[in-house]
């Protein structure tokens, strides 16, 4: 029996870093521009894996906790180089979905000097899993159940829920773009939710406005991050704590929602308070965001434990 399954993404990361990259502001925003046609000489090329799934299964193996994964790869080269980062990390990978027929998802990330990037995604085998990938025994066995984005498939969400809801299992998710969408077309049933916690970010929060009043009656906890101005937590439809990010310098801010959510749960599970939950996430979050990629920067439970209060 696993203690918490993470259900989502896997990718391979490729981190591409130059001091020649062009940075532009306007109104509609910031903009990375190049020469079209141009050749640049970049100053690291760097792979990492990455993907919610995958880095919140590593997150909660840092915990001490005997985290599996259920994902989808293809069988290919880039399948190889995230198992091997997985069982590395301690994560059981029995659950993984590997594909012949489809690529493994992978991610072109332009990295700029101030943490900043530019991301461009192919999701591949990640956006592909059915409802037949999901190993309903495991899940209903677990103690907790991580979903993070599966790409909006409507069918495999239904019955990952269905799941959940007809065992003694706990729930938190944090849903993408066409996830969201769902829940604001009312396609997703708000009422027969069963997630404990949900997270999402501010912008994330704003773009479900006309069911926010509903799901904040359906789910107990709701934790609604705003990147460097910090977050707030509702809990059982009223608003209950708000906290605050500590300047850092940042390096690279990818898998920083992540790394926050494997330290809230992970302190939920340990019994904490709420503010202690919200301090947990922020010192994952700190020191991911330190280093280059989603995983190098996660603490271990040790780590998160012994770290000093008195700056929270």
């Amino acid at each position: 029996m696993y203690d918490i399954i993470s259900i989502g993404s896997s990718v391979v990361d490729s981190f591409i870093i130059s001091k020649a990259f062009t940075v532009k502001k306007s109104a509609e925003g910031t903009f990375l521009c190049q020469m079209y046609g141009e050749k640049i000489d970049v100053d690291e090329y760097i792979l990492r894996s990455g993907g919610g799934g995958s880095n919140t299964a590593v997150g909660f193996a840092r915990m001490g906790f005997r985290a599996g994964i259920v994902t989808e790869l293809g069988k290919d080269v880039w399948a190889q180089f995230i198992l091997d980062e997985l069982r590395k990390e301690f994560v059981a990978t029995n659950m993984v979905v590997a594909e012949k027929n489809e690529k493994t998802g992978g991610s072109i990330i332009l990295l700029g000097e101030d943490g900043n990037r530019t991301i461009m995604v192919h999701r591949g085998a990640a956006a592909q899993l059915d409802p037949k990938d999901i190993p309903s025994a495991q899940l209903s066995r677990a103690k907790w159940v991580h979903l993070s984005s599966i790409a909006g498939q409507e069918a495999t969400l239904k019955f990952i829920f269905e799941v959940v809801r007809d065992a003694d299992t706990k729930m938190s998710w944090n849903p993408g773009n066409k996830e969201l969408e769902l829940l604001a077309t009312g396609k997703i049933n708000l009422n027969r939710l069963p997630i404990d916690i949900l997270f999402v970010n501010k912008h994330e929060w704003d773009s479900i406005s006309e069911v926010r009043s509903q799901i904040l009656e359906a789910i107990p906890q709701i934790v609604v991050t705003n990147g460097k101005y910090g977050g707030e937590v509702f809990v059982e439809g009223k608003a209950h704590t708000k906290f605050f990010a500590r300047e850092k310098k940042i390096v690279d801010e990818t898998g920083a929602g992540d790394s926050f959510i494997v330290g809230y749960v992970t302190s939920q599970l340990k019994g904490n308070t709420i503010i202690d939950s919200c301090n947990w996430g922020k010192r994952n979050a700190e020191s991911v965001i330190s280093v280059i990629g989603a995983k190098p920067g996660l603490l271990t439970i040790n780590q998160i434990e012994s770290h000093n209060d008195t700056h929270d």
